[in-house]
């Protein structure tokens, strides 16, 4: 009989043959039995199991040698493989009876496929025919135990083991043999390891088998079953061919999975030969052809040249890489390259007639090298989930910039699996989730495995594209969109459904990448929305070119431009010209620019060119001219003006157009304020992860905490009395809304916090005092001191300088004079009550020893710092903008004189003094300075000099009699306040 060479030889062997060394002539080895009747203390015949696994020692007594294999077999679920060892070397049989197919794993990682039915194999499992289907053979069958004619031969012991032990003559048609099948099973008695009543134990073949009516070859075998289990290990792959192992000609049972246009993932590149592991996480939008990449690159690697953790992002409408240090804060702005792992190559023809090479964003499934090369395996666990396997040898891996032959082994997440991740809302039924990759390279010693986790195939938001950091603060322009209309809670579950619709309109209208929209947002409130965001410059047009360094175009120049001094002017002239430019030489020695429309990728099309450059265009000639940041703020306004920018939102029943009512410019960007803001944040009191929904009176974008504050208390509009900062944005609500009026507004929203105007944080407290009983101004019903301070503050009828807050009785006392006002003899003892006193000092910022030179001060002595600062604020009429002062003689400069007005004040290094500048008024806003103009006289300079000398000495005698009038009418004396006055002038300074 013919039989498959390899490995189906030694199977056929496990079953009951072998060819013994000599031939001979006899009648069958025994007369098969026939109508036999178990004797009446014979014990039943064992019953097995429906699935069993077990190890089997062979021993082929004829002809010298010994195999071992591992039986598996599944009879519910159709499943049989076999795995023989043999003088150190392993061959796998795995029985498909699903798809009528066997294949057969050699040790050099090779695999035939074979039709089950025809194949001579097909006799170890059976092939029965059971409705239709092919199937195995029972668990009797398949052991090749007969259940009829046997003869219980008695006790016996095997291996020590005492068995029953069963003999049959019979034969086996399809071999053509006879052979008397003795068979040894565990007593009842006994204890097994599987538990399982009784288990074979041996069985003994011999016999002969017939070639001719007189020709007889004997065999004889023994067969040990040792092992013995009646189940499978649920996630053992042993009916799976082995991993890696590809087998042509495989029946297709599942379709090739099919990702989504987008996605989002995080994948651990474990590579074990290097004892590495790396992370990345990949951020793919093929509708808005983007790609960012997060990862730490490799050692001197261009253009970071370190290890720190980098972010790229890949815009192949431009074909331009952001390439951004995370540590350092760095960007450096360069073409995608063709070693890119999303890019891949299209070849086209050029106008020479001869190949010409353009770079493309990879499809969806390209990304994961997916087509129709896979074929699908069966289910194996991945992370301890079931996975669907699929597999592929293929030719095109790109490694260090070289492409190999290497087999991809992939892992899907079975349709039995659901994952929730929290990215947004995935239906399971029609997604493909990968788990896993396997690598691994033919002919080197490389392997990888590429673990991906949260997979989300949705449209990554565009905040994640962030590339502002790449642009100056010139190069952006922040915008703000009106839309009218009812944004109830029906409608602001479509949030992201009106803010995608509001990039693709701006995109659209101003003919830009997605991606020059920066810093978007889209917020409701019940009768307007606002969509906010920043239009950035385009890139510099050499980065949108590859250069090939030595090297010209040799076929084919369009157009030629002298004295141009930098590679990157002929890279404007290139983007600009009348003609889709495709790639230009340069010549910095010459200075000469030629352009061309042939493109070039790889200097596949050009040749040695000295001290020449060329410089390929990354793209195709698709590509349309990019407009500059001011036509493309022109074309949004105008969009809005016209009409145009309308988003139409697509509700469950009906369709809504939503059309923009107006567009601003006014939104502030982080890093137009002083940085001195932060000061503002000791106004407001805290509150971690709270928010009060739907009372936004303005929303700005882009800033840092502290300059949220400072639009706060710079509000001109409305009184700011609250704000909301979300940290993971940058993005500022404002709000009229004082959340002390109605605490039960406050709500908990994670990521953003609260800031509550702290009225009090101007005033000093003296604990159980009052000074303000007398105060016609009283408010009652106040029940919370920030309002008792709040109303000081806002109070108009004349400066209020303090106030008393008795809380037991909840009245608020508004007065004119300060603590430091009111003689001893006026403050008095109330337990029930507290004052607050203006704290001035807070106006201030503070620059420790440095002096202002004198420039028309006012200088007092014997003044503490918080009486001096009390004077420069209580002198509005004065404009004090600045003071000095020193501590060694408590001496207190007050200046008109800002430190931000350029030319008008010198500043000095001084041991003992200090200077603060004036930052706020004391009602909290924002301090400008005074512009003093000098006003045209018709006095000689000489003349000048005596009026100034006079206006000196008369300053002086008002200056005391204003003081001591002052004193009088306060009921202070001379003693209580020991200020003095003396004249200062340049040469006195020390």
């Amino acid at each position: 009989m013919a039989v498959h060479t390899g490995v189906s030889n030694w199977v056929l062997t496990v079953v009951c043959l072998g060819l013994s060394a000599s031939v001979f002539s006899q009648a069958p080895y025994c007369t098969p039995t026939t109508g036999v009747t178990p004797g009446p203390n014979d014990p039943p015949f064992p019953q097995l199991p429906q699935t069993f696994q077990t190890r089997i020692e062979a021993t082929i007594q004829d002809k010298n040698y010994t195999v071992s294999a591992e039986e598996y077999y599944d009879g519910n679920n159709n499943k049989a493989t076999l795995t023989m060892y043999k003088a150190g070397e392993q061959f796998k049989l795995i029985f498909d009876y699903a798809n009528d197919q066997l294949f057969y794993a050699y040790p050099d990682g090779s695999c035939k496929v074979d039709n089950l039915t025809n194949d001579n194999n097909n006799i170890l499992f059976g092939n029965n025919v059971n409705g239709g289907k092919i199937h195995v053979f029972t668990t009797t069958g398949v052991l090749h135990f007969l259940q009829q004619n046997q003869i219980y031969m008695g006790r016996t012991a095997i291996r020590g083991v005492q068995c029953d032990h069963w003999r049959t003559c019979t034969t086996w048609n399809a071999l053509n043999a006879t052979f008397t099948l003795d068979y040894y099973f565990t007593t009842q008695q006994w204890v097994n390891p599987a538990g399982w009543p009784q288990i074979p134990v041996r069985a003994e073949v011999k016999g002969s088998q017939k070639m001719s009516d007189t020709v007889y070859v004997p065999f004889h075998h023994y067969y040990d079953y040792v092992n013995f289990r009646v189940e499978i290990d649920a996630t053992s792959d042993v009916f799976l061919t082995p991993p890696g192992v590809v087998c042509p000609g495989r029946k297709q049972t599942r379709p090739v999975p099919s990702l989504k246009g987008a996605y989002i993932y995080r994948e651990e590149i474990v590579a074990p030969i290097n004892n590495a592991i790396t992370e990345a996480d990949v951020w793919y939008d093929d509708l808005y052809k983007l790609v960012r990449y997060d990862y730490r690159p490799q050692p001197n690697t261009p253009p970071y040249y370190n290890t720190d953790a980098a972010s790229e992002i890949h815009d192949f409408n431009t074909g331009i890489s952001y390439n951004m240090d995370k540590t350092m804060g760095n960007c450096t702005i360069t073409p995608i390259t063709n070693t890119s792992f999303d890019a891949s190559i299209n070849v086209t023809t050029s106008l020479s007639g001869k190949p010409s090479f353009v770079l493309q964003m990879k499809s969806p499934g390209q990304l994961f090298y997916l087509d129709n090369s896979y074929t699908f395996e069966g289910q194996r666990f991945a992370r301890d989930m079931v996975c669907d396997v699929f597999i592929s040898k293929r030719n095109d891996f790109k490694l260090g910039g070289l492409t190999l032959n290497a087999t991809f082994q992939f892992f899907f997440l079975a349709k039995s699996y659901t994952e929730k991740n929290n990215e947004g809302n995935i239906d399971q039924k029609d997604t493909d989730i990968p788990i896993r990759l396997d690598i691994t390279v033919s002919g080197i010693p490389y392997s990888a495995r590429y673990n991906i986790y949260d997979f989300s195939q949705e449209h990554p938001e565009l905040t994640k594209f962030d590339i502002r950091t790449c642009f100056d603060i010139d190069d952006k322009t922040p915008f703000k969109i009106t839309f009218p209309g009812t944004f109830d809670a029906k409608v602001r579950v479509y949030r992201e459904v009106f803010l995608f619709q509001s990039i693709t309109l701006v995109s659209e209208a101003t003919g830009v990448s997605p991606l020059r929209v920066q810093g978007v947002d889209f917020q409701m409130e019940y009768d307007q929305a606002f969509f906010v965001g920043t239009l950035l410059e385009k890139a510099p047009s050499i980065s949108k070119f590859r250069k090939i360094q030595g090297k010209v175009l040799q076929y084919h120049n369009d157009k030629t431009i002298s004295y141009v001094s930098l590679a990157s002017d002929c890279a404007d002239y290139c983007v600009t010209s009348n003609f889709t430019c495709n790639s230009f030489d340069y010549c910095p020695q010459s200075q000469v620019c030629t352009l061309s429309r042939s493109h070039t990728e790889d200097g596949t099309l050009v040749g040695t060119g000295g001290s020449c450059d060329h410089y390929s265009r990354t793209l195709g000639s698709a590509f349309r001219p990019e407009p500059d940041l001011q036509t493309v703020w022109e074309k949004l306004r105008n969009a809005v003006v016209r009409g145009l920018f309308v988003l139409n939102i697509q509700y469950d029943t009906a369709t809504v157009a939503y059309k923009a009512s107006d567009i601003t410019s006014s939104v502030s960007l982080g890093g137009q304020r002083d940085p001195s803001s932060t000061g503002t944040l000791q106004h407001f009191r805290a509150m971690h992860n709270k928010y009060v929904p739907n009372y936004d009176d303005d929303i700005e974008t882009g800033l840092s905490v502290d300059d949220c504050g400072a639009a706060c208390v710079a509000e001109e509009v409305f009184v700011c009395n609250s704000f909301e900062y979300e940290w993971k944005t940058g993005r500022c609500f404002l709000s009229h809304f004082h959340p002390d009026d109605d605490p039960k507004k406050i709500q908990n929203n994670n990521g953003i916090d609260l800031y509550i105007r702290d009225y009090t944080s101007k005033f000093n407290m003296q604990k159980g005092t009052t000074v303000l009983s007398s105060s016609p101004v009283i408010y009652q019903g106040i029940y919370d001191v920030n309002e008792c301070a709040k109303l000081c503050v806002d109070y108009h009828e004349f400066p209020c300088k303090s106030f008393d807050y008795c809380d037991e009785i909840g009245t608020c006392f508004i007065g004119k004079v300060h603590v430091l006002d009111v003689p001893k003899s006026g403050i008095k003892v109330s337990p029930q009550c507290d004052h607050y006193s203006r704290q001035y000092i807070d106006d201030f910022q503070h620059y420790k020893r440095k002096l202002m030179k004198m420039v028309d001060d006012r200088v007092i002595t014997g003044l503490s710092l918080a009486e001096c600062a009390k004077a420069c604020v209580d002198q509005e009429a004065s404009g004090c903008a600045t003071f000095s002062y020193c501590g060694n003689y408590t001496e207190c400069r007050l200046s008109g004189v800002s430190l931000s007005s350029a030319g008008q004040s010198t500043v000095q290094a001084s041991a003992y003094c200090d200077i603060y500048s004036r930052k706020y008024f004391p009602n909290g806003k924002v301090y400008t300075a005074p512009v003093k103009a000098p006003a045209p006289s018709g006095y000689s300079g000489g003349a000048m000099a005596g009026l100034a000398l006079g206006m000196i000495v008369l300053g002086v005698i008002l200056a005391a009699v204003v003081v001591v009038i002052y004193l009088k009418a306060s009921n202070k004396t001379m003693d209580d306040m020991k200020i003095s006055f003396k004249r200062m002038d340049e040469n006195s300074e020390s």
